[in-house]
C-alpha cells in the first residue's frame, strides 16, 4: 500500500458529501449539525510501528490521544470529547490494557476532550488503539491547509528533529498555541498543519499549484541532538507549521521561510527540493 496514492483516490471519490463542510484531505473533517459546525478526526496507534513494543503502557495511551488531538490544534479547534477503541492481543493482561486506557482518559480530560465511549476486541495482530476526536472550530472558521498566499511567512512552533529520543512520547498537542496564534494573527493566519510526517513532507500540503514554500534551513529551531537533515525529515514533531501575512510573536513561533511563486512545493533557499523528505507510509 502507498498511503498518498490511496488517499488521493479516496479524495477524488469524496468531493461532495451531504452535510459535510470540510471533506477528506485536511487534518479534520467538518459536519454541519443544525447551525453548529463540528470537527471530527480519527487516528490509530499501532504498537510496534508508531511506538516500540516495549513502550510503557501509560505512554502508549498518552500518545494515542495526543497525536489525534494534534489535529484539533492544526485546525484551531477546541476539544469537545473523544472516543477510543482497542484491538489487543489475547495475551495482553487486563492490567496492561487498563493502564493504557487510564492514561488516555487522564490526558484527554486534561486537554478538554474527555473519552466518553469506545469499543474493545482481541485479535492475533499487534495492539491497535484508535481515537476519534470531536471539536468545535473557531468562530472565524477552521484553519485549512489550503489558504497560503504569496509573500506569506512560513512559521513553526517549538523545535524540530530527533523526536524519537523522547519527544514523540511526551509532546503536548499545541491546542493552546493555536488559539493564541488565532488571537494574535486573526485573518492573517492563512493555512496550518501539524508536523507528523516530517517538515518537508507536511510542508508540501500547504503548497499550491502556483505557490511553493521556500525554507531557510539556517532558521530552523533544532531540538537537542538534531541536525538540519533530521529536522526536515524525522517527523513525529507534532508542532504547528503555518503561513501568515504577519510574523507571529517570537515566543509563539519562529519564521523559517516565505511563500513564493513556483512549482517545487517545498524548496530551500539554496535550491534543494525537500518536499519528499519525511515519513512515507508504504
Amino acid at each position: 500500500m502507498h498511503e498518498l496514492a490511496l488517499l488521493n483516490s479516496i479524495y477524488e471519490r469524496s468531493k461532495q458529501l451531504p452535510g459535510v463542510t470540510i471533506g477528506p484531505g485536511d487534518d479534520m473533517g467538518e459536519l454541519l449539525l443544525g447551525d453548529q459546525k463540528i470537527l471530527c478526526a480519527v487516528d490509530q496507534l499501532i504498537v510496534g510501528r508508531h511506538v516500540a513494543s516495549e513502550t510503557k503502557p501509560e505512554l502508549i495511551g498518552r500518545k494515542a490521544v495526543a497525536r489525534c488531538f494534534s489535529d484539533i490544534a492544526a485546525m484551531g479547534g477546541t476539544p469537545l470529547g473523544s472516543l477510543m477503541t482497542a484491538s489487543v492481543p489475547s495475551s495482553s493482561t487486563n492490567h496492561w490494557c487498563e493502564t493504557v486506557f487510564l492514561s488516555a482518559k487522564d490526558v484527554a480530560g486534561q486537554w478538554g476532550g474527555p473519552i466518553f465511549g469506545g469499543d474493545i476486541a482481541s485479535s492475533d495482530g499487534p495492539a491497535i488503539f484508535t481515537v476519534t476526536a470531536i471539536a468545535t472550530p473557531p468562530e472565524s472558521g477552521a484553519i485549512l491547509r489550503t489558504g497560503a498566499k504569496e509573500n506569506d511567512y512560513v512559521c513553526v512552533t517549538g523545535e524540530l528533529g530527533n523526536s524519537i529520543a523522547e519527544h514523540h512520547l511526551s509532546f503536548t498537542p499545541r491546542i493552546r498555541e493555536a488559539q493564541e496564534l488565532l488571537s494574535f494573527l486573526g485573518d492573517d493566519l492563512h493555512s496550518m498543519i501539524d508536523i507528523s510526517d516530517g517538515l518537508g513532507q507536511d510542508a508540501s500540503h500547504l503548497a499550491t499549484k502556483e505557490l511553493q514554500l521556500v525554507i531557510d534551513t539556517d532558521l530552523l529551531p533544532l531540538r537537542v541532538g538534531a541536525t538540519i537533515e533530521r529536522a526536515v525529515s524525522d517527523g513525529e514533531d507534532y508542532e504547528l507549521l503555518f503561513t501568515s501575512a504577519t510574523a507571529p510573536p517570537d515566543y509563539l513561533a519562529k519564521v523559517i521561510g516565505t511563500v513564493q511563486q513556483g512549482t517545487n512545493k517545498v524548496i530551500t533557499t539554496t535550491g534543494t527540493v525537500i518536499a519528499d523528505c519525511g515519513w512515507s507510509h508504504q
